[in-house]
């Protein structure tokens, strides 16, 4: 065989086991700029051996050498594109809810309910418990969960009635049994989202106080570490903790899709989108939304606050351990994006709190504790005295002083997230799961790939 040929099918080889080696790796739809971004090249890369390898062009055409790299040094600006969202949940044909659920009325509801697939949505159709009957009674789809820890999600897109006392959502029960213990996140259109925890007839309650949660919004119950949790969401992407309860209920528990309430002399029906049941391995890493903290140099990042004082706030989550000073803090936004209308109380020349009503509370942060019921804020008001405020819902932000609109001088670059976040920082370099950067306030930040947006090189002046 001729010695050409030899080593051209040696080379085909070669790059047909790199792309069996890179297939399971995720693929990022790039925008390359160069160093003073005169000229761009587009296309596929990968994240491999702590290197950018080029794979493909916009089209999605293999490149034909895919051992070229991408030489941070060299880049002025990399745009990514979003990824495209994955799959929520089966899809289920029309007609009866298919093994392994079932369904029953819970409790004395004298002309039942049904359950039936339509188009992809699950209706749950309720009737009425006795006019002096206790109202406890609901008509429920329910299935076994997975031995392992696992969750229930769904999107209630519609509540055939507005009826007071309405409840319909989604359950986590020891048994089928009307006794049973109960974990119970619900939705209504004239209460926000609560959430209800019942054993041995006794119940423990807690409303979202943000007061926005009604049905088209997403609710999650997950069963994990000994522990029930409640979450509520407006896009199915970012979720917000309700409330957690101690599980004791053993490999016996159920999930249920519940419709309950009152609407006399006729039935009403709860529609369960994108319902989903299976393990937290199989929902893999929840988007859970974190404080948006923007420091007064334009710097905005996301992080839980473990606790807080008049003059260190103590961050969580990747940034465990790590402590801002009060004073370099700009505001703290807890639910986002806050609409613009109420950007006059965020930039900062009044300090004080933006609650979820949208009216502004002037004051001094005196302190943020977790305890049993969540995480709570404490502020002092020279008109109100002491406050105190859930920070799972009751507040949309709290507002120190202004912040900077240029990156700080000798910050080489800036790294834009999806989530908002804004980056500056110098020693931009590739780790295994993607971009670490050399900060001043927030020392090594690790940003993994999917979460940039872009990474830009600041024009130094």
């Amino acid at each position: 065989m001729p010695k050409k040929k030899l080593k051209s099918i040696i080379y085909g080889v070669g790059l047909f086991l790199i792309f069996l080696t890179v297939q399971s790796r995720s693929e990022f739809r790039v925008d390359i700029g160069n160093k003073d971004v005169s000229s761009w090249w587009g296309g596929h890369v990968i994240l491999k051996d702590n290197k950018l390898f080029k794979i493909k062009d916009h089209a999605g055409k293999p490149l034909e050498n895919i051992s070229e790299t991408v030489n941070l040094d060299d880049i002025g600006k990399i745009i990514f594109y979003a990824l495209p969202s994955s799959p929520s949940s089966k899809t289920f044909e029309d007609g009866p809810l298919p093994s392994p659920w079932n369904h029953s009325a819970v409790g004395n509801l004298p002309r039942g309910g049904s359950v039936t697939v339509k188009k992809g949505s699950v209706l749950v159709e309720t009737s009425s418990p006795d006019r002096n009957a206790e109202y406890s009674s609901f008509y429920t789809a329910y299935r076994p969960l997975p031995k392992f820890d696992s969750h229930i999600t769904t999107r209630i897109s519609r509540i055939d009635t507005y009826e007071q006392e309405t409840k319909s959502g989604i359950m986590i029960r020891k048994s089928i049994d009307p006794e049973s213990e109960t974990v119970f996140l619900a939705l209504s259109h004239r209460r926000p989202a609560s959430i209800h925890y019942t054993v041995d007839g006794t119940t423990i309650s807690k409303s979202d106080p943000r007061n926005n949660s009604r049905p088209g919004h997403w609710i999650r119950l997950t069963r994990q570490k000994g522990k029930i949790t409640g979450y509520v969401s407006a896009d199915g992407n970012f979720w917000r903790e309700l409330m957690s309860f101690s599980d004791n209920m053993g490999d016996s528990a159920i999930a249920c899709i519940v419709g309950q309430g009152r609407k006399p002399r006729r039935k009403w029906a709860t529609v369960f989108d994108h319902l989903s049941i299976g393990t937290i391995k199989e929902l893999g890493t929840q988007k859970i939304m974190e404080p948006k903290i923007a420091l007064i140099d334009g710097t905005i990042f996301h992080s839980p606050i473990e606790s807080a004082t008049k003059s260190l706030i103590k961050l969580g989550g990747l940034n465990k351990g790590k402590v801002i000073p009060a004073l370099t803090i700009s505001r703290i936004e807890f639910n986002h994006p806050i609409d613009g209308k109420f950007d006059k109380f965020l930039d900062g020349q009044r300090n004080g709190v933006l609650l979820s009503g949208g009216d502004f509370f002037e004051c001094d942060l005196t302190s943020i504790l977790r305890n049993e019921n969540g995480i709570e804020m404490n502020c002092n008001s020279s008109l109100f005295g002491n406050k105190t405020f859930d920070l799972s819902g009751a507040v949309d932000a709290m507002v120190f002083r202004p912040a900077g609109k240029k990156a700080p001088p000798g910050q080489k670059f800036t790294i834009i997230t999806w989530q908002g976040g804004r980056i500056y920082g110098n020693n931009l370099r590739l780790n295994e799961n993607g971009i670490s950067i050399d900060t001043i306030r927030l020392r090594t930040q690790k940003i993994p790939l999917n979460q940039i947006k872009s990474i830009t090189k600041n024009i130094q002046i």
